[in-house]
């Protein structure tokens, strides 16, 4: 199966399930494609279940801003008008796989192990022996599924874990997987391709329509144009049919379950399929606050991803061209939310979306466009990469229409789900459960600050980085260090570090990261403690 994993379903018995709530319900089980004659009745579960949905690399920070230009995802925002919104989430490790293990373990990616993407690390999979939430739930009698990009190990994947589903090792090359071939031939949708507008690696690509065939997942990666075929043909749109099927499965069995759709949108390449590719005009997309950003006062991390990693402003220099890369940076992001909405609508359709726990968030945002013309991620804890949306919606115990501005992490979504459950969470974890912040966003009691790592990407710099309401102090090891107050100067264009007028608070956070490097015992960072200690 070319590496993939799908562990065989599990047959389902006959069983009655909660009672439907009127036509609306009827309406939406047609909407998702499921005959209402096979809804079964249903009897009142008693146990929440979860669906985790996971998006990649989401442009989220400052991309909508009101009264210049309108970026909102629509079901998204539909979701947090039923749920409630965390209007400051923030990742616990900008990059996929750290934050991705993070989310799953409830630790922080110096103690799970995975502190770089799977494709370039030492390590490439969980150490053993470690436990999952999963595992947890699966103690207390839930099914488990998983569907989606996994990129958390090359050589155990979700089913290792006693996670039912599909996944691919490390990153994943979706278009060239059996499931998706097989998929794609049953709607004679024939092999993927894309009509490539701009290619940072390969521009001599620009202006071609190529097949998306080669055994590398980055063949491709850094690129922007329109995928040829219809919506259904888009890699976003067979994780959400798959999804849908477990879904409908999972509800049919007389057990509570969790399931994880994770995507790997809207991630580049961005290669939306129309109508999604032509939702936005370019020239209607106003220049990036930043995007001019001559990184003076920067550390040298900055200079060398945008003129090294990544030398996207000297492919690239005009915003117009930037115009029609965000076009199409935006148009997968909505192409995205809505195949999201094909799951919400089959949950709706499965009579259980009362009592199931829905957690939406992505695994870190993109520097795209931000800072001089970055692209992709880089060795940074800019906002654009470390902010992420974060909702959360459950209609039998909370009420929606709520926002909170406390800081949380993304980190925080394991230990929510142990506590919604009825289950202790454990205490070697680092996870914070947000259930008393879902009860009251303003007035719960809750840290002032959230704690994030980063380990580089591309270039290996061990930092810790804390955030609070105003202030963020990025510490780094062998690089140099960043003190943003983040009311006074959003977009982070002055670095205060040295600022004699800020020395009480630059100490204050110093201490904190210390103290959090010593509390948890984070070898990693030993050498950055003790550089913080000398003042250095």
């Amino acid at each position: 199966m070319s590496g993939e994993r799908k562990l065989l379903r599990k047959s389902a018995g006959t069983i009655s399930r909660r009672q439907f709530l009127g036509r609306s319900v009827a309406a939406a089980a047609v909407a998702a494609g499921l005959p209402q004659q096979a809804m079964p009745d249903a009897k009142k579960q008693t146990k929440p279940n979860i669906l985790f949905i996971i998006t990649d690399h989401h442009a989220f920070y400052a991309h909508d801003r009101p009264g210049q230009f309108e970026y909102k995802w629509p079901v998204f925002e539909k979701f947090c008008d039923e749920g409630i919104r965390f209007d400051r989430a923030y990742s616990v490790c900008p990059l996929c796989t750290p934050a991705r293990a993070s989310m799953l373990t409830g630790v922080y990616p110096s103690s799970h192990g995975l502190m770089w993407n799977t494709d370039y690390a030492d390590i490439h999979d969980f150490r053993d022996g470690q436990k999952l939430y999963t595992d947890y739930l699966s103690q207390t009698g839930y099914r488990n599924a998983y569907v989606g990009k996994w990129h958390c190990g090359k050589n155990k994947l979700a089913a290792d874990f006693g996670m039912e589903g599909w996944s691919l090792p490390d990153y994943g090359k979706v278009y060239m997987s059996d499931a998706y071939k097989s998929y794609a031939a049953k709607r004679q949708l024939g092999d993927a391709r894309a009509r490539i507008e701009y290619d940072l690696d390969h521009p001599e690509w620009n202006g071609k329509t190529l097949t998306l065939h080669h055994p590398s997942p980055w063949r491709f990666m850094n690129a922007s144009g329109v995928l040829i075929g219809p919506p259904e043909a888009h890699e976003e749109n067979f994780v959400a049919h798959l999804a849908v099927q477990k879904l409908r499965e999972l509800a049919k069995a007389d057990q509570p379950w969790s399931l994880v759709a994770s995507f790997w949108g809207p991630h580049q390449p961005y290669f939306p399929t129309e109508p999604y590719a032509s939702r936005v005009q370019p020239k209607t997309i106003p220049e990036y606050p930043t995007f001019n950003d001559d990184l003076q006062g920067r550390p040298l991390r900055y200079i060398l991803h945008r003129d090294f990693s990544h030398p996207s402003r000297q492919a690239w220099p005009e915003w117009s061209i930037w115009q029609k890369i965000l076009a199409r940076a935006y148009g997968q992001g909505y192409q995205t939310d809505a195949a999201i909405g094909r799951i919400l609508n089959a949950l709706e359709a499965s009579g259980q979306a009362e009592n199931t726990v829905v957690i939406w968030c992505a695994d870190h945002g993109d520097a795209l466009a931000s800072h001089g013309g970055l692209w992709d991620k880089a060795s940074t804890y800019i906002e654009e990469v470390a902010r992420v949306p974060m909702a959360i919606r459950w209609p039998a115990r909370l009420k929606g229409g709520k926002r909170t501005d406390k800081i949380v992490s993304n980190m925080d979504v394991t230990a929510t789900i142990l506590e919604v459950v009825g289950i202790k969470v454990p205490g070697y974890m680092h996870s914070r459960s947000l259930l008393e912040l879902c009860r009251e966003p303003q007035h719960a009691d809750w840290p002032k600050y959230t704690v994030a790592e980063h380990h580089g990407h591309g270039d290996q710099i061990t930092q810790r980085i804390i955030v609070g309401r105003r202030y963020k102090y990025v510490a780094a090891l062998f690089d140099g260090d960043e003190l943003y107050d983040l009311q006074k100067d959003p977009f982070e264009q002055h670095n205060l570090v040295d600022s004699t007028d800020h020395r009480e608070i630059r100490e204050q956070l110093r201490k904190r990261i210390i103290e959090h490097i010593e509390r948890n015992e984070d070898e990693m960072a030993y050498k950055l403690a003790h550089a913080l200690k000398l003042g250095r």
